[in-house]
């Protein structure tokens, strides 16, 4: 089940990375403005509808695995009308934030009016991202995770090839000039925009192909029923809670490097980008853990779930230490790839000479909230992360930036990672140990509205 998801979420990392080469070639104010500025604000919004996926997935996989099939499929429909309504409900306060926003992180006007036209252009492919989440969700509980991969790849391979065209008005590609539109940073938004579509187009593919999916996609639920929405806010609320800190902790780790010059800056993102490295083969894995997890814990089959979570904790830390491994090698070639300036190099390659280290740490970390998600416990996540980013992280960042300096900045994230890793490991083993051990009914799994329909 991970491995497609791994292909598909590396192949969308690459996206990530190379859109952030493209843009560092527009000079130094654009690359500033999407990766420092730009990259940020959008995360904190993905967040939201990522959080909510993974309750989504919580709670489809635990329907499965308890034969709730009907169930399952009216949630998941009232789970993207709510979210493209909390979508609808953004639009409308978007163009009050963005400019408190920019205010905060001290952005200069350039600065800004390019991190505005990059997200504007961007936000028009949100509502696909939203209902390809959403309805990936689905395909996740039930194990199907080829054709996530498959959307992802298109998505990317597609954004790849027409990106310069959109970017640039003139380049060059296998020795030959090629003449593009030269929309700038919006030409990056609007190819991500894009690469998003294409996506849910092979998604929703799959739905409407008749036996594509064990799930039926229903257009209207019966919301007289909400019991699997519920479960699903509450998983995801302290998800959605736990990864908008991953943009908060970006924008505190931006501002104490702000004291030591725009260069510290640049470094910083630029690590920050290239740490989806870690992040996105860590969240391929979980998928996995926490559907295996859901389902088996809605089946009662306790010995499997505790199977899963040592499966999972010792396959993330073996795949992203030897990622990491290969990073903090590789980590000079990585940088000039960003084209940037000559002052930034030394920064940026301290910068990730500690953070590659943190990536077995941190796949523990987020293959262990996924189990705890599959047990329908969202709360974990939200502590783990919270105590990494603001309980270790961000006060261990401001005390060693003010007596070390900018490289003591540096070691910050990695003394966090490990100790978050620590306790998150010590805490998931021993739920599940004591779990085996109590052969109780589950409450915690969404039954329907009657009682014959929660003895079934």
């Amino acid at each position: 089940m991970a491995l497609p998801m791994m292909i598909g979420t590396t192949s969308h990392m690459l996206l990530s990375i190379i859109d952030g080469i493209y843009v560092s070639r527009l000079g130094q104010q654009p690359s500033l403005a999407v990766l420092n500025y730009g990259f940020p604000f959008f995360y904190m919004i993905f967040a939201v509808f990522n959080g909510l996926t993974s309750g989504s997935s919580s709670v489809l996989s635990r329907f499965l695995g308890a034969k709730q099939k009907e169930q399952a499929e009216n949630a998941m429909s009232q789970i993207v009308w709510v979210g493209m309504g909390l979508f609808a409900v953004f639009l409308l306060i978007y163009p009050f934030v963005l400019p408190v926003y920019l205010a905060a992180e001290k952005a200069s006007p350039e600065g800004a009016t390019l991190t505005r036209a990059y997200l504007n252009s961007m936000f028009l492919g949100v509502p696909f991202l939203i209902l390809m989440l959403l309805l990936g969700s689905g395909l996740r509980a039930e194990g199907n995770t080829r054709t996530l991969m498959t959307g992802m790849m298109v998505g990317t391979l597609l954004n790849i090839a027409f990106a310069p065209f959109l970017i640039y008005a003139d380049f060059r590609f296998a020795g030959i000039g090629w003449h593009g539109l030269g929309l700038g940073v919006t030409g990056a938004g609007l190819a991500a925009a894009v690469s998003n579509l294409l996506t849910t187009a092979v998604v929703l593919s799959i739905y409407l192909r008749k036996g594509g999916t064990a799930l039926r996609l229903r257009f209207w639920p019966d919301w007289s029923e909400q019991s699997g929405l519920r479960e699903a806010f509450k998983v995801g609320l302290p998800s959605i809670l736990s990864q908008s800190l991953i943009g908060i902790n970006v924008f505190i780790f931006t501002k104490l490097a702000a004291g030591f010059g725009p260069d510290a800056v640049a470094a910083i993102g630029i690590g920050a980008r290239l740490e989806t490295l870690a992040v996105f083969p860590s969240l391929s894995i979980m998928v996995a853990v926490l559907s295996l997890v859901g389902q088996n814990f809605g089946a009662r089959k306790y010995d499997r779930v505790a199977q899963a979570v040592r499966m999972g904790l010792v396959t993330a830390f073996l795949t992203l230490t030897t990622v990491g491994i290969i990073a903090h090698v590789c980590r000079g070639a990585l940088i000039a790839k960003f084209h940037p300036d000559p002052a930034v190099i030394p920064a940026a390659y301290h910068y990730l000479g500690l953070s590659t280290l943190a990536y077995g740490f941190a796949g523990v970390s987020i293959v262990s909230s996924g189990a705890f998600q599959g047990l329908g416990r969202g709360l974990p996540f939200l502590f783990l992360n919270a105590l990494r980013l603001l309980g270790i992280a961000a006060p261990l960042g401001w005390l060693l930036a003010r007596t070390r300096g900018e490289y003591g900045l540096h070691y910050a994230p990695l003394i966090a990672s490990g100790c978050s890793a620590l306790i998150a490991v010590v805490w998931i083993l021993t739920v599940t140990a004591r779990l085996r051990n109590r052969p109780a009914p589950i409450p915690s799994v969404p039954t329907g509205t009657t009682a014959a329909s929660a003895a079934a």
